[in-house]
């Protein structure tokens, strides 16, 4: 130990005497060590980190799968009867909870608050090994019907009770019903995780009762698939024989509830990859891609070091005289490359903790676990070893190159130029070599994602998203019934039409681009098939002037309008891809069909409906994929709620945010206006994880470029100083200086040229990576690699052109007398 702190201390005052090498190297290695701190951190935060729960490694998900639609796609909805089966039939878990989001009105205390909650079963907080810090969590007696009690989030009891302990056993009024506080959860717990913070969580006690005797609760629902389900997996089993567990539970549910569970499957699979979901390849692909940005910025340093060697070929040699082993001398240059790498790694250090932040502004605002990214003794310990494994990549092969020199050679006037410089230029030649192909490959993989980010930016959504303001809304669930309900949406959609400013206004249920989705069940009246086979399709629930304020086009009959109001003929209307998909090769205009939805639970309540009118198709949150089959129902007519608010305006749609807010507070104090966004914010969201990952890999894939340009100009350099003496008796031969640029530049394009098949077989591989990350875009796209050829051949030709000119201009009288 004693030893290396000489060598290192010895290291850097060498390192000091040379402050222009030491600055170029010490930045090169801040940027690759940098951006590999920074993107580690997003891997650390998102993939590594545990969850923050007891045993996180025996968590798992359990979702229901539509083997008719999507069979392997475990969407993570299933019904509470199911729920509950899995928790009493399974031989895996040691417990099982269910859990829904949710949203509300807090009033009383003389403010209206909007607030999120989760509904969760009794045994959830116990399942995930947390307890509040104040009362107490839900007893299985809150599950049953009359239960009415709430655990607070810490945040929001600090924020709106002033961190009173006296609110255990205060009641509070939410949607209009009393629920008693029986406990506060601890500060930093959150669940589900995720970046909204959860309010309040209450169990399903309300969803277990109904108001109409003749409606069935929705705990007795099998086939209303809403709810997200956990589980703790006993000792010793496995996630994979749970997964085995499940599928068997829901085949045995499919043979008992046929009508409702044959085309419902089931799977687990670990919570954190639940969690993550899409978002681990992206973030894979992208900590590779800046690992071999740090590749590159080693081979710099590398040339650089192995330029440097050449002018201390005789201090190495005096020290081999004085009876310096080779060991000593490989040590102690290797002790100077770890004191480069180390001082890059505190500098990168502090470029990622001051370009993080502006990284993850890059992802919209659903970015998975985004509170857990952060610069943690983790990340330091990976910049620690980072550093410690950079230092001996570029360190070692120049040490172990120049630790054993010729003693004569080095020892006499001359050295220099010796036969070790041209050997030290093969191998700067074979690093440039090297970054150029792994420039190339950064190069592809980023122009693939740059098209495919451009076609998804282009694609064609059925609908404008433009000047559209959406907001919502709530109402109590005491003081309006269905019929009240629709009065007061169709007053409040009146009085905002004539704003000044607005030129439509409608409302949906769920907002298209959002990321609620509902799948509902039909059947044919006119043919009808076994209700356990019964197809399914997107469904929206809106209000007239929809497809006008939304610019969705209408292809056949006629939109929702005055006519459709409560007490008309049910009607509905269907997209061109419903249209090819249930009525090929015929009109569906004038068909009936029979959906599974009513405004009571209740299967009679489920009403005919003739199909009025054909539209365009629309694109919902993932934009990616082809546009789904769809049916509109006139929300008059199956009044679930208060639509989401689509108001489409002149100008700035934010503008007339604070009149909707005066309107509606005077129609209703307790009716808060909340999630006021523009349907340009949720098209953003849904572009925002390609961007994240276009930006970065085309960012990498730049400083590739750069690193590699000054690279290959580096070693042009070198070779042009190594080689004037013979440029200048080619010169002084006949040579013109043409020739003699010809020459420098060939040696440049037969390196550029070698790296760039290299990269291109790099890039080959990494397209299989990028290919489920790509839209309307091949993996092998011609375009994109001849365009990068191109790129990378003009970049070549700069960085050469400087040093293959000075090289032309050589003076012959001046290079016969170089050493």
């Amino acid at each position: 130990m004693q030893t290396l702190l000489q060598d290192l201390r010895y290291g850097l005052r060498i390192l000091w005497k040379s402050p222009g090498f030491t600055a170029v190297a010490v930045l090169t290695l801040a940027l690759g060590i940098g951006a590999n701190t920074a993107i580690f951190s997003i891997v650390n935060g998102i993939l590594l980190r545990p969850l923050p729960f007891t045993s996180p490694e025996q968590l798992v998900s359990i979702g229901g799968s539509d083997l008719q639609r999507a069979p392997t796609v475990i969407n993570g909805s299933i019904s509470y009867p199911n729920f509950r089966d899995v928790r009493t039939r399974n031989h895996s878990f040691s417990d099982v909870s269910a859990y829904q989001d949710n949203e509300g009105t807090l009033t009383g205390n003389g403010q209206t608050l909007h607030v999120f909650v989760e509904n969760v079963s009794s045994s959830m907080f116990h399942l995930l090994g947390a307890q509040p810090s104040l009362g107490r969590g839900f007893l299985p007696s809150d599950d049953e019907p009359g239960h009415l009690v709430a655990v607070m989030g810490e945040a929001f009891w600090r924020r709106y009770f002033n961190a009173d302990p006296g609110v255990i056993g205060r009641v509070v009024n939410l949607n209009g019903r009393t629920f008693t506080v029986v406990g506060v959860m601890p500060t930093g717990f959150q669940f589900p995780v995720r970046a909204q913070a959860r309010d309040l969580w209450l169990t399903f006690s309300r969803q277990s009762q109904s108001d109409n005797p003749k409606d069935t609760p929705m705990t007795e629902m099998r086939g209303n698939n809403g709810l997200s389900v956990i589980a703790r997996l006993r000792p010793g089993v496995s996630v994979i024989q749970a997964n085995d567990d499940v599928n068997a539970i829901a085949r045995d549910l499919a043979k008992e509830y046929p009508d409702s569970d044959a085309q419902e499957g089931m799977g687990a699979r670990s919570h954190l990859d639940e969690l993550v979901g899409d978002t681990r390849t992206p973030l894979l692909v992208l900590f590779g891609a800046v690992g071999l940005v740090l590749l590159i910025a080693c081979a710099n340093v590398a040339n650089l070091l192995l330029a440097r060697a050449s002018g201390r070929s005789r201090e190495i040699a005096i020290r081999a005289a004085l009876g310096a082993s080779r060991g000593r001398v490989i040590r102690q240059l290797v002790a100077e490359s770890l004191a480069l790498s180390l001082a890059g790694a505190a500098l990168g250090i502090v470029a990622a903790n001051l370009g993080l932040a502006s990284i993850l502004k890059l992802y919209p605002t659903n970015l998975p676990r985004a509170t857990d990214i952060s610069i943690d003794y983790r990340v330091l310990l990976f910049t620690i070893a980072l550093a410690i494994l950079t230092g001996l990549i570029f360190g070692l092969v120049p040490a172990l190159r120049v630790s054993s020199p010729n003693l004569t050679d080095a020892m006499r006037d001359g050295g220099r130029s010796s036969s070790a410089g041209r050997s030290h230029n093969r191998l700067r030649s074979g690093l440039v070599v090297a970054e150029t192909a792994i420039g190339v490959t950064l190069l592809i993989g980023a122009g693939l994602l740059i098209r495919s980010f451009s076609r998804l930016s282009h694609t064609d959504l059925g609908l404008n998203p433009n000047h559209v303001l959406t907001a919502t809304f709530d109402l109590s669930e005491t003081r309006y019934n269905s019929d009240q309900m629709d009065r007061f949406v169709d007053d409040l959609i009146a009085r905002i039409r004539v704003l000044p400013g607005v030129i439509s206004a409608s409302g949906a249920v769920p907002l298209p681009l959002s990321e609620d989705h509902f799948i509902i069940s039909f059947n044919f009246v006119d043919h009808p098939v076994p209700t356990a086979d019964e197809p399914s399709a997107a469904f929206y629930d809106v209000l007239p002037g929809f497809f006008e304020t939304m610019q969705i086009p209408l292809v056949r009959g006629r939109t929702f309008d005055e006519r459709d109001q409560r007490n008309s003929a049910p009607v509905m209307i269907v997209t061109k891809e419903f249209a090819k998909k249930y009525f090929p090769n015929q009109d569906p205009i004038g068909r009936h069909l029979k959906i599974g939805a009513g405004e009571g639970a209740a299967r009679a309540s489920y009403r005919t409906r003739e199909i009025v009118g054909i539209v365009g198709d629309v694109r919902n949150s993932n934009i990616d994929r082809a546009p789904e089959a769809s049916y509109y129902i006139p929300l008059p007519q199956l009044m679930w709620g208060p639509p989401v608010l689509t108001i489409r305006t002149a100008g700035d749609p934010n503008a007339v945010t604070p009149d909707i807010r005066k309107i509606l507070a005077s129609m209703d104090p307790e009716a808060p206006l909340y999630n006021v966004r523009t349907m340009e914010d949720y098209l953003a969201l849904d572009l925002g994880r390609a961007r994240f990952q276009t930006v970065l890999l085309g960012l990498f894939a730049a400083i590739a470029l750069l690193l590699t340009a000054v690279g290959l100009y580096g070693v042009m350099s070198y070779t042009v100083v190594q080689r004037t003496q013979e440029i200048g008796i080619r010169v002084a031969l006949g040579a013109s200086r043409s020739e003699v640029l010809q020459m420098v530049l060939a040696r440049s394009f037969r390196m550029t040229g070698f790296g760039l098949l290299l990269g291109i077989l790099g890039a080959i591989a990494l397209t299989r990576l990028l290919s489920g990350l790509l839209y309307e875009v091949k993996p092998f796209d011609p375009i994109t690699f001849l365009a990068v050829s191109a790129l990378l051949g003009g970049i070549s030709l700069l960085a050469s052109y400087v040093p293959a000119w000075r090289a032309a201009r050589v003076d012959p009288m001046v290079a016969l007398r170089h050493d």
